[in-house]
């Protein structure tokens, strides 16, 4: 081996750890889960604060490049949905203000899927922005709660948007796709517990679709799916660089029901502000995927465990030791 073949093999070896312990520090650097005191100090700021925009007024943000279109009739948000084996019955209807509901396509990678439908406690607009700030979007729409929903949150709701719609499916089983994006993360964490609901045949909490595959599942809420609790199933902590406006997002996440084929079947499909107006959530559902056929599974990459960081760290530096030794005994001979 000559000198310049150890040298960039050793350079090779030092940067390889230094990359990983660079991803270490960075998981290290994520928010903690606040205390039940800083809980107590957040639920007053928010609860007194201004907020960061009202009246169902969008940000003027950069755009991700994702084109929203609001308002939409709520026959078309349904119709967006529809996949194979599934037909409309009847006239859906909305609940919320119009701003609350809209399609999207052309979406960035953190959404996964590049079309459909959102529905907010904010303004719809804001989600075709990138990152600005903490604590945003947040849009006070001046509208009541859904009570389906404050039973899955544990607590009053506010702005609610919630989607009805009856269909026909060709089988008993129907799945769809979708993600849960919110301001609330990561700062409000166990204090406002924004939830989501997407309810077949029913509006009780058995009703409920929006599931993670726990034991037993649960559904899906700001306290049950964040970077400390089921973080298996949440995306990421976004910031400064990220094409969402949302504190985070979860994955990609499958929802399936149990139906009656041939007949009528009721859908409900919500989203609120828990205890306050401010801080928007929201659900993004793909085009196209309520359907009788399963979605086709999705590859992912794992992100390492703090733990699975720190040993691959250990095994690269020892690594680069052993290409630094024998490099240093080659050159000598």
């Amino acid at each position: 081996m000559n000198k310049s073949i150890g040298i960039k093999l050793r350079a090779a070896g030092v940067f390889a750890a230094l990359g990983c312990f660079t991803q270490f520090a960075a998981a290290q650097a994520q928010p903690g889960k606040p205390s039940a005191q800083q809980n107590a100090v957040i639920r007053h700021q928010l609860a007194s604060r201004p907020m960061i925009h009202g009246g169902g007024a969008p940000l003027t943000d950069p755009s991700n490049g994702m084109t929203v279109v609001t308002p939409l009739s709520a026959t078309a948000l349904a119709t967006t949905l529809l996949g194979s084996g599934v037909t409309l019955s009847g006239t859906p209807t909305f609940q919320g203000n119009a701003a609350q509901a809209g399609s999207f396509t052309s979406a960035p990678p953190l959404v996964g899927f590049s079309s459909g439908i959102i529905l907010s406690s904010g303004n719809v607009i804001d989600a075709g922005s990138t990152w600005v700030q903490a604590d945003s979007p947040s849009t006070n729409e001046g509208v009541g709660g859904y009570a389906p929903l404050e039973v899955l949150s544990g607590g009053t709701t506010n702005d609610a948007a919630v989607l009805q719609f009856s269909f026909i499916p060709n089988t008993s089983k129907i799945y769809f796709t979708y993600i849960f994006a919110s301001a609330e993360y990561p700062c409000c964490i166990g204090a406002f517990n924004d939830p989501m609901g997407l309810f077949v045949n029913g509006t009780a909490p058995s009703n409920n679709v929006a599931l993670l595959p726990t034991t037993p599942p649960i559904g899906v809420t700001i306290n049950n799916v964040n970077p400390f609790n089921n973080a298996q199933f949440f995306n990421k902590l976004n910031g400064a660089g990220d094409l969402l406006p949302y504190g985070g997002e979860t994955k990609v996440l499958t929802a399936t029901a149990t139906v009656n084929p041939g007949q009528v079947n009721t859908i409900t499909l919500a989203v609120a502000d828990a205890l306050d107006h401010v801080l928007d959530s929201a659900v993004f559902i793909q085009a196209g995927s309520l359907s009788t056929t399963p979605p086709s599974p999705t590859a992912s990459v794992p992100a390492l465990s703090i733990p699975a960081l720190l040993g691959l760290g250990l095994i690269l530096l020892i690594t680069a030791g052993i290409l630094l030794r024998t490099s240093t005994a080659t050159n000598r001979t």
